[in-house]
């Protein structure tokens, strides 16, 4: 049985000339560079979110001793005062993490290397409209010069998360082939990668003030 050459869905470029190739590339690239943007502004957002409900829960619970909300028979004073302590000094070094994380200035390259990417393709997409007599020798260098740019944009910044190319993907079925359980996996993987861990400082604290509230009062 003789072998197929036909393409499988969204590499059908591949079958075209290089500069076909090499649109789709800088388009794909770009597109997944927006989204690692979006991802960690969203990072940004839930840790802020997280920081301030946690350090709400901490001075809560630390008024409970200023003003003797207890009763001392059914706890240790000291107690009290060591679990505040304890928890300021975890807050802190939470706190320390993810403020070394630089999110905001992780998006902004993030965004930034898109809108590189999307002049290049701009100018990818005039050369064609514009130039459709050029001979093969100036395509040639036209697609030489245009890879150059596209790896100096590359080499300049941070490269993305897998689960920001996973969610471009997805995000553009028309273009590639998405198997059934992705439809699951990569927007659950994207919200443990971009909310869970937040979700939980604010939630599981939350109710561990509660439980205490509720035998100390």
């Amino acid at each position: 049985m003789a072998k197929s050459f036909v393409k499988e869905k969204g590499k059908e470029h591949l079958d075209k000339d290089f500069l076909e190739e090499l649109k789709h590339k800088i388009w794909a690239t770009k597109g997944t560079r927006f989204t690692a943007n979006n991802r960690l502004k969203t990072i940004d957002r839930y840790s802020t979110l997280s920081l301030s409900f946690v350090s709400a829960y901490l001075i809560i619970f630390g008024l409970i001793s200023v003003y003797n909300l207890y009763n001392p028979e059914t706890i240790n004073p000291d107690i009290i005062a060591f679990t505040i302590t304890a928890l300021s000094i975890l807050v802190l070094v939470f706190s320390l993490l993810e403020n070394a994380q630089n999110y905001p200035v992780k998006a902004k390259n993030f965004h930034d290397c898109a809108l590189d990417l999307a002049d290049l393709y701009n100018e990818l997409q005039n050369y064609k409209s514009y130039n459709a007599k050029a001979t093969k020798e100036e395509k040639l260098e036209f697609c030489m010069n245009l890879q150059k740019e596209y790896q100096n944009v590359l080499r300049r910044y941070q490269n993305h998360s897998p689960i920001d190319n996973k969610r471009f993907r997805l995000n553009h079925p028309d273009y590639y082939p998405i198997k059934w359980f992705e439809w699951i996996t990569t927007p659950l993987w994207y919200f443990v990668k971009s909310r869970l861990i937040y979700l939980l400082t604010i939630i599981i604290p939350g109710v561990i003030l509660y439980l205490l509230l509720q035998k100390l009062l």
